[in-house]
């Protein structure tokens, strides 16, 4: 009897010590929590979840180091316990089992965000998604966008709770090498088209909110790790992928630019992001989620809206973010022609030189340019991605006070005025 109601003490204290860990995680260090919850997922593959990145961000401590204001899925303070289904990652939680914990863009995002608001706003950020997983396996219906849908649940039922308002202004998006990879060859555009549609519809059902989600748009850049990859080719099906996300970014609104990241570091220049690099994509996206929080919408980014072919050359007009255009050679390694390509339907690219006039860039080609497509980015050494080797631009541009926004990779048609 005495060893019985010993294991019952046991159980009890248990319980309680439980009890007070959770509820030390999950408050403000004051004990007053915000008026609201801002909350912003991360969700794709690899990338996403920051695969092989190392921890840069001390995410044991970080809900700490900003007073309980930066939480986890359901406002917890734990961070990085990532897997595709709930009860693999509890079971992570409880026995503090870290052997995915990578950094993802996701931290550095949540510190920029919570540092911009006010002490009556907490940020909610987290990962989700599932490695080497092509489009049709991430939307609705599927188990990662279902794992998806129940973090935020779970995180706005917590709020509620609490109190709270809670809302999802945007949802940053990391995805696209698999499609690549693996020549899949489906209606990207159409895929994440309603990708964003089920988003907003589903995320407003669960919060109750009125304001749309927004999609940050990531692009993909390891064009030159896919097995059958010619840059010269006209029809070049690997960066349809990456034109795909920079014509979303460009033409509608319910996406807008977070960055390209081919002008940053990969791990061994192959196919995932460097720690590092992963907080820098955070800083990109969190400057757009606070266009959008704050403006509704968000015109960062750098992209073309024009591709004039005018004789033996072409004339590109960008959007007009950024004030000044230039061609860095230092962060990234210079790429012939700073990354511009002239492509005929002869497979062949006639590009001779490559200006800026007037913040409009000038390709001087050596025969008629209409009906050729201009690219940038179709580049890079086999199998290698990022700065230094892979397919890339020397393209970008500066705005004020922002990070300076680097060209997203494109390529499309030069036709006459």
């Amino acid at each position: 009897m005495k060893i019985k109601m010993k294991w019952y003490s046991q159980w009890i204290w248990l319980t309680i010590l439980c009890v007070v860990m959770v509820g030390g995680l999950t408050a403000c260090d004051d004990g007053k929590k915000p008026n609201v919850v801002v909350c912003v997922p991360v969700y794709g593959q690899s990338l996403a979840m920051g695969e092989e990145a190392e921890l840069v961000t001390d995410i044991d401590e970080l809900s700490h180091k900003w007073r309980g204001r930066l939480v986890g899925e359901a406002l917890r303070a734990g961070f990085g316990y990532y897997e595709d289904r709930n009860w693999k990652r509890e079971l992570k939680r409880l026995i503090r089992y870290g052997n995915r914990r990578y950094e993802n863009s996701a931290y550095a995002m949540g510190e920029m965000l919570v540092g911009a608001f006010g002490e009556d706003t907490m940020v909610c950020v987290f990962a989700g998604g599932r490695g080497a997983t092509a489009i049709s396996n991430l939307v609705k219906g599927t188990p990662p966008y279902e794992g998806l849908m129940e973090d935020i649940r779970k995180s706005c039922n917590e709020a509620q709770r609490n109190g709270q308002e809670f809302f999802v202004p945007a949802i940053c998006w990391m995805q696209g090498e698999s499609d690549m990879f693996d020549y899949t060859r489906v209606d990207y555009r159409k895929k994440l088209e309603q990708f964003s549609t089920d988003i907003n519809k589903d995320v407003k059902s669960i919060t109750g909110q009125q304001r749309d989600v927004k999609i940050v748009g990531y692009q993909s850049c390891c064009l030159a790790k896919c097995y059958d990859y010619t840059p010269e080719n006209y029809d070049c099906y690997e960066i349809s992928i990456p034109q795909t996300q920079m014509q979303l970014i460009r033409d509608d609104s319910m996406f807008a630019a977070g960055t390209p990241v081919y002008f940053l570091d990969f791990v061994d220049d192959r196919l995932h992001l460097d720690g590092k690099s992963q907080t820098i994509v955070g800083r990109y996206n969190a400057q757009a989620v606070l266009d959008i929080v704050r403006y509704g919408s968000s015109s960062r980014g750098l992209y073309p809206v024009r591709i004039e072919a005018k004789g033996q050359a072409v004339l590109i007009e960008f959007n007009g973010y950024c004030s000044q255009l230039a061609f860095d050679t230092v962060r990234v390694n210079k790429v012939k022609n700073y990354g511009f390509q002239v492509i005929t339907h002869h497979n062949k690219d006639i590009a001779k030189s490559v200006s800026l006039v007037d913040n409009c860039v000038v390709i001087e080609c050596c025969e008629e340019t209409k009906g050729c497509k201009v690219r940038y980015g179709g580049n890079g050494e086999r199998n290698k991605s990022g700065r230094r080797l892979g397919a890339r631009g020397n393209l970008v541009g500066y705005h004020a006070a922002a990070l300076p926004s680097w060209c997203y990779m494109f390529s499309e048609v030069a036709t006459e005025k």
